[in-house]
């Protein structure tokens, strides 16, 4: 395993071992309001799938399994068949033996074969947090990811990242400007992207598609006509 990757293993494993199955235990802190504000940016990468049509989504870092606790809390009516993969493999035992309803993989998205790709794939924390690494390697890192998820996803993928729009940085949080990061995107992966900065917290979130999509959420068609 690389070390940026077992690093991230060992600060998550400790986390979850004190705090358990909860945003702590992700080292997300206690607010639920901006846990639930995260998956729903995650959730956005769908842009507005009809309640019948199933979907296959790959969650990478998936940690508890806390997207689909929230997918099945709130009654999303949305047919998806989840999976979620993780490097902490008491995160991963947990989340096997408490949700039936999701596909749970022990391993590192680098080094697991996986048998098929997915419609959508999520990341959500993981180009937040650097720990202890060096700017250079895990901006190295994050581009290696971030070309590994897009490799396994049929329609797209979101990804958040700490933004250098900020007063006050943390030498833990990976931190990279948004204008910069967009433009490797459309430059290496695809032309066909969205960002969203717009939300109160100090990160964002990158839409990457292999394909035009309609970009008018169903609210804003409705409203359009009529």
């Amino acid at each position: 395993m690389d070390p940026i990757s077992e690093s991230l293993r060992q600060h998550y494993f400790k986390k979850f071992a004190l705090h358990g199955a909860s945003p702590e235990g992700v080292d997300w802190g206690s607010d639920l309001k901006k846990v639930y504000l995260r998956y729903e940016k995650m959730l956005a990468v769908l842009n507005g799938i009809s309640n019948n049509e199933v979907v296959s989504l790959l969650d990478v870092g998936c940690g508890y399994g806390g997207l689909l606790q929230y997918l099945i809390s709130e009654q999303k009516q949305l047919q998806i068949e989840y999976t979620g993969i993780d490097v902490a493999e008491n995160m991963i035992s947990w989340a096997m033996g408490e949700l039936p309803a999701g596909n749970f993989l022990h391993g590192n998205i680098f080094e697991h074969s996986f048998e098929k790709t997915y419609d959508y794939v999520v990341c959500s924390g993981i180009l937040t947090q650097k720990l202890e690494a060096a700017g250079l390697k895990m901006d190295a890192f994050a581009s290696q990811l971030i070309r590994q998820i897009f490799s396994l996803c049929r329609v797209g993928i979101a990804f958040n990242v700490m933004s250098t729009k900020v007063n006050y940085y943390s030498n833990n949080l990976y931190y990279r400007n948004p204008v910069e990061l967009i433009s490797w995107c459309s430059t290496e992966i695809t032309t066909y992207f969205k960002i969203d900065h717009s939300y109160p917290l100090y990160e964002y979130t990158i839409y990457l598609y292999r394909n035009p999509v309609e970009m008018v959420s169903m609210r804003e068609t409705k409203d359009v006509g009529g």
